[in-house]
C-alpha cells in the first residue's frame, strides 16, 4: 500500500494514481450542476434608474420676492435627497400598492392558508426588487421576475409610486403649513381691520391729525380770544378738549397700525407662497432610464454554475480519496 502523499511530488503522484475517480467524480459533478441548471426557473431583471428632484420651495423660487434662486427649482437633488429616497422606497405604502396591484401573494405562488405568508412575501419581495444608490447619486430600481413583462412593469410601477409619495407627503406638509399661516393671515386682517375702525372713529369725533390740528386749533383759539369771538373761542376749545382726550389713543393706533402694516404685508406673502405650495404637483423624480422587456435572462448564469461546481466536485474528489487512502493506511 503506497505511503500517504507529504508533499508536493507525492500529492502529484497520488492524484495520476488515482486519476480514474478524480476524472469520474469531476465529470459526475458537472454533469449534475448542468442538471440542476437546467431544471432552475430563469429570472429576467428589469431596471429604472432614476434621480430625486430639488427639494426647493416653487413659491420661493418663482414668486417669492425674499430673493430667492430660481435655478433651485431646476436642480437635480444631492446625496442627502437620494438617501431620502432610497429610504421611501422602503416603505409599507410603495410595498402594501405594489403587493395589491400586482397580486404578489398569488404571483409568487405563496400558500393562502400559509401561517407566515406576509413573511414569505417580505422576504420574497426583498429578493426580487431591490434598490441602491449609484456612483453618480442616483437611485437604481431593479426588479427581478421569472415573466420579463412583468419585471419591467414592477420597476416602472415603483418608479411612479416613488414619486407619488413624495408628492403625498409634501402635500400634506404643504397643508398643515398653509392652515397655519392662513389662519394668522386672517386673525390680523381682522385686526388691522378693528385698528382701521377705532381711526375712522376717532376721525368722526374730529381726531385725524394731532401735531397739525394741535398747533392749528391752538393759533385760532388764541385769535378768536384776541377779537372778543367767545363762541368760536368755545368751540375751538372743546376741540382742543377733545383732541386732548383722545390724541395720545389716536397717535398709539396710528403707529400700531403702520407696524401691523409692516407684518401684514410680510404674512400676505407667505400666505400666498404657502397656497402655491399646497396646490403644487411636479415631479419628484428626473427618470434617466425606464425599464424595458428584458429580452435574456439575468439569472442563473449556467456556465457560472457549472464551473463552479466542477471545480468544488474536483476538489471534493481530491479530498475525499486523501481520507479514504489515510483510512486504509490505519486499518493496515
Amino acid at each position: 500500500m503506497p505511503a500517504s502523499p507529504t508533499d508536493s511530488f507525492d500529492l502529484l503522484l497520488f492524484l495520476w494514481k488515482q486519476r480514474k475517480p478524480v476524472i469520474l467524480l469531476t465529470l459526475l459533478g458537472a454533469v449534475v450542476s448542468i442538471i440542476v441548471s437546467l431544471l432552475v426557473t430563469p429570472k429576467f431583471a428589469a431596471e429604472v434608474i432614476l434621480y430625486p428632484t430639488s427639494r426647493a420651495s416653487v413659491s420661493r423660487s418663482l414668486i417669492s420676492t425674499a430673493g430667492g434662486n430660481q435655478n433651485d427649482l431646476l436642480s437635480i437633488g444631492e446625496e442627502e435627497e437620494t438617501e431620502q429616497m432610497l429610504q421611501i422606497l422602503q416603505s409599507d405604502q410603495i410595498r402594501d400598492k405594489l403587493v395589491k396591484k400586482f397580486d404578489l401573494l398569488n404571483h409568487y405562488r405563496i400558500p393562502e392558508d400559509s401561517k407566515i405568508k406576509y413573511t414569505l412575501l417580505k422576504n420574497r419581495m426583498k429578493k426580487n426588487i431591490t434598490f441602491r444608490k449609484t456612483e453618480y447619486m442616483a437611485v437604481r430600481i431593479r426588479v427581478m421576475d421569472e415573466d420579463p413583462v412583468t419585471a419591467a412593469a414592477m420597476a416602472n410601477e415603483v418608479a411612479v409610486l416613488l414619486d407619488s409619495t413624495v408628492n403625498r407627503m409634501q402635500k400634506k406638509k404643504a397643508l398643515e403649513a398653509l392652515k397655519i399661516v392662513e389662519r394668522e393671515y386672517f386673525t390680523m386682517q381682522q385686526e388691522i381691520s378693528a385698528l382701521e375702525d377705532s381711526l375712522r372713529k376717532l376721525g368722526n369725533l374730529g381726531v385725524y391729525d394731532v401735531e397739525s390740528q394741535s398747533q392749528g386749533l391752538q393759533e385760532a383759539y388764541l385769535e378768536a380770544v384776541r377779537r372778543g369771538d367767545k363762541q368760536l373761542a368755545a368751540a375751538l376749545n372743546k376741540k382742543m378738549v377733545t383732541l386732548g382726550e383722545y390724541g395720545s389713543n389716536y397717535l398709539f393706533l396710528k403707529e400700531f397700525l403702520a407696524n401691523e402694516s409692516v407684518r401684514f404685508s410680510s404674512l400676505k406673502e407667505k400666505y400666498a407662497e404657502a397656497r402655491v405650495d399646497a396646490a403644487q404637483n411636479l415631479p419628484q423624480t428626473y427618470i434617466v432610464k425606464r425599464a424595458e422587456v428584458p429580452e435574456k435572462k439575468a439569472w442563473p448564469r449556467r456556465s457560472l454554475i457549472v464551473m463552479t461546481a466542477t471545480v468544488a466536485s474536483f476538489l471534493f474528489a481530491i479530498v475525499l480519496l486523501l481520507l479514504l487512502d489515510a483510512v486504509r493506511q490505519r486499518m493496515n
